[in-house]
């Protein structure tokens, strides 16, 4: 036979139960959908904060010589454009000395010629 217990009850013998607080997932969910923009902005945003901590944390670290090495390329990556028009001055200088002493050297041939 049927056992009253096995029968379901109606709406009407259903006590009414408040409703639930909303949870922190259905928080972000709620915010997710109003605001979609935004959401993709702020994901992209951690992963790419997530990524240069991995990078750095991961990343191994500098000898002391490779320091020194590339303290020491600086600082002749720095003298040389210190340097560079000095030298461009210096050499056009060289040329125009050169000229001089050949035109010199002409003269002096066709004195004593």
């Amino acid at each position: 036979m049927n056992d009253p217990a096995d029968i379901p009850p109606t709406d009407e013998e259903t006590p009414e139960q408040p409703p639930t607080p909303p949870t922190f997932l259905g928080q972000l969910e709620r915010v997710i959908r109003h605001h979609p923009m935004a959401a993709t902005l702020a994901t992209v945003g951690f992963g790419c904060a997530v990524g240069i901590a991995a990078r750095e944390l991961l990343a191994p670290t500098p000898t002391p010589k490779s320091r020194v090495m590339h303290l020491l390329e600086d600082i002749q990556s720095r003298l040389a454009d210190f340097a560079e028009p000095a030298y461009d001055r210096a050499s056009d200088l060289m040329d125009d000395g050169a000229k001089a002493m050949k035109r010199g050297a002409k003269r002096v041939r066709h004195l004593f010629a």
